[in-house]
């Protein structure tokens, strides 16, 4: 964690990035540039929801790939300095999608050195579970539906921005990360499966076991990982306020889960609850319902619509101009995988 009064962490070339403002100098484009340098001064000031309100502005003065490329990564930034790692690694995602190909060389390196940086110092790995028949969407796949124009995969894909390796199991397709592939032996061999066929591919010290129906589980992840500090837990879960847990929305200890794993005569077919019978965890209330999975059409109608809100702010704190996730943000000039 970075220490109070120490030099922000800022990855790549920031002088690179600053020449690019300077380039900006005519018409929208030096709006854009200026809004982008008052937040550089917000944040040196450590006025950070002054900040966040800038970069927002910025956004919607952005009107081409390069720019949104460039203040999506100003915003990842902004997220170290938050100490919101899973969220500046989802802005340098996207910053490192827009802008390959379309920009200098270097400020994609930037926005990559930004990613690299923050998944080396969240050390996580992520198994995100494709599979399920899908009964109440008509047996089509829900992690295929589209949710703000992106497959729900892709949201979930998304939140997981800050793994070092983030492996789906199930069929494969193009996605946001750069996901890694397998397939649960025999397909459609239930959960279990599918996390003992990821699990030989993690190498991290913790993982995050997510469905890929869970679109809103990114702000969620460290409220997990805060459970394994507590000497003892091997697991976080999420319980929603109904009382269900859900194993599916859950961050292990990588030994702990191999035990569990091994522990079972024959993962195909098992419980997924089956695994934490019997190990010590913790379940965390999930008031917020970050959790809350797409089971159904209503459920996919309900989250389009949340996925599409704007935030209130407390008093005191700047209003909020855009949804929280960046995929559902307006303009976005990037287009869903598959």
């Amino acid at each position: 964690m970075q220490q109070a009064g120490s030099k922000p962490v800022d990855p790549g070339d920031h002088d690179a990035e600053l020449r690019y403002l300077g380039h900006c100098d005519s018409g929208w484009a030096a709006e854009w540039a200026g809004l982008i340098g008052q937040a550089e001064g917000e944040m040196a000031a450590h006025r950070l929801e002054r900040a966040r309100l800038l970069h927002e502005q910025a956004w919607q003065a952005s009107y081409d790939r390069c720019t949104q490329g460039a203040t999506m990564h100003h915003i990842g930034r902004r997220w170290l300095r938050y100490n919101d790692r899973h969220a500046a690694a989802g802005s340098f995602e996207l910053a490192r999608a827009l802008r390959r190909g379309f920009v200098d060389p270097v400020l994609t390196s930037n926005s990559e050195q930004g990613l690299a940086w923050t998944r080396h110092a969240l050390g996580l790995d992520a198994i995100v579970l494709t599979g399920g028949a899908g009964r109440r969407v008509e047996y089509r796949d829900k992690a295929e539906l589209h949710l703000a124009g992106w497959p729900m995969a892709d949201h979930v894909l998304l939140a997981v921005s800050g793994a070092a390796r983030r492996i789906v199991v199930g069929p494969e397709r193009r996605g946001l990360s750069e996901p890694e592939f397998c397939r649960e032996d025999p397909p459609g061999a239930g959960p279990v499966a599918a996390i003992a066929a990821a699990l030989e591919r993690v190498t991290q010290a913790e993982v995050a076991i997510l469905a890929a129906d869970e679109p809103f589980i990114g702000p969620g992840l460290d409220v997990l990982r805060t459970a394994l500090m507590v000497q003892g837990n091997d697991f976080g879960a999420y319980v929603d306020t109904g009382g269900r847990i859900n194993y599916l929305a859950a961050v292990w200890r990588t030994a702990a889960l191999r035990r569990a794993v091994a522990a079972l005569a024959n993962p195909a077919g098992a419980a997924v609850r089956a695994l934490y019978d019997g190990v010590n965890g913790a379940f965390i209330p999930d008031f917020d319902a970050l959790a809350a999975d797409c089971d159904t059409y209503g459920d996919l109608r309900e989250a389009e619509s949340r996925i599409r809100q704007i935030e209130g702010r407390p008093p005191g704190r700047c209003p909020a101009l855009l949804p929280r996730s960046p995929l559902a943000w307006p303009g976005l000039e990037l287009h869903a995988p598959s």
